[in-house]
């Protein structure tokens, strides 16, 4: 009988600590929504940043989206806001609109919150990723400015790779999935870096998410977004040093895919601009769109990129 007093009490209090854990979630969407539907700019702006100091990232991310779909003059509903990372989508329609209108200290201040709270919310916080990530970058002649010089013609590029295969899949296979954010995230430190006087760290973070976005754009071949369903991912994570071979048999997820062509060029010509804003010295190869989706396999990609 004791035991089962015992168990009683242990089932009350989770029972207790769970309705308790509810109602205060439904007073903190009640108050979400109440500020979504008769929030003024100036709150929803003060409730994103304050949500974003308190690691409150969906709330963040709502508050931030529901004040760019004001300005922006789009019509997304308070469903939509609420979760906007699940619909691709909706992430296109608002980051084409703000891609294309003029900017004001309320939009660039919005979409510096919402794209915060997006990239640690899904994962792809560069401050998580380890310091070797971004010297592996370096010497693949992928600068994200720590230094004012840089090559994209790197004859050792193929060496590079196979040294370090295996730490750069393994750690960034994750961190590029998910297509939609990455351009999200892309496009959004792209117009904060031409809106900003002080654009250091937006640039640096452009360049990075922008590389995610035109690896995960070669790498994934059936166009779901993602790139740890792979075959080439998976191969390189069990077998690094033979990334060479690999890329030579693996197809390219630009091959025949124009759409996705357009879209690395935009990729491309936004690292070149970036880096013209660092003063970074850099040699392009020229690309386009036809050549490009003839490239079947990767390796032929990296060497219109690399140079052989």
């Amino acid at each position: 009988m004791k035991g089962k007093s015992w168990l009683f009490l242990c089932l009350v209090t989770v029972a207790s600590v769970l309705l308790s854990s509810c109602a205060f979630n439904l007073f903190a969407n009640s108050e979400l929504r109440d500020l979504l539907m008769q929030g003024t700019t100036e709150q929803r702006l003060q409730a994103a940043s304050n949500a974003l100091s308190g690691s409150n990232y969906d709330a963040a991310i709502a508050l931030a989206a529901s004040v760019m779909n004001e300005l922006l003059g789009l019509n997304l509903t308070n469903e939509q806001l609420e979760r906007l990372l699940d619909s691709t989508s909706t992430v296109y329609e608002i980051t084409q609109a703000f891609e294309d209108a003029t900017a004001t200290n309320e939009l660039v201040n919005a979409l510096k919150i919402l794209v915060e709270a997006v990239a640690r919310k899904t994962n792809k916080d560069v401050t998580s990723l380890a310091e070797e990530i971004f010297e592996i970058f370096q010497e693949l002649g992928i600068d994200l400015g720590l230094s004012k010089s840089v090559s994209k013609q790197n004859t050792d590029f193929w060496d590079v790779l196979e040294t370090h295969a295996g730490t750069l899949v393994a750690q960034l296979a994750n961190t590029f999935n998910t297509r939609h954010v990455l351009k999200l995230l892309t496009s959004g430190y792209y117009f904060i870096t031409k809106n900003s006087t002080d654009n250091t760290l937006s640039v640096a973070l452009c360049i990075f998410y922008d590389t995610g976005y035109m690896f995960n754009l070669l790498i994934d071949v059936n166009d779901d977004g993602e790139i740890t369903d792979e075959q080439f991912v998976k191969d390189v994570m069990s077998d690094p040093a033979s990334i060479v071979g690999f890329s030579q048999e693996a197809t390219s997820g630009l091959y025949k895919d124009f759409e996705d062509c357009y879209e690395f060029v935009w990729a491309y010509d936004v690292l070149k601009e970036m880096l013209d804003v660092l003063s970074i010295e850099a040699t392009f190869a020229t690309l386009d769109a036809t050549s490009l989706s003839q490239e079947k396999n990767i390796y032929g990609v990296f060497t219109l990129l690399f140079g052989e």
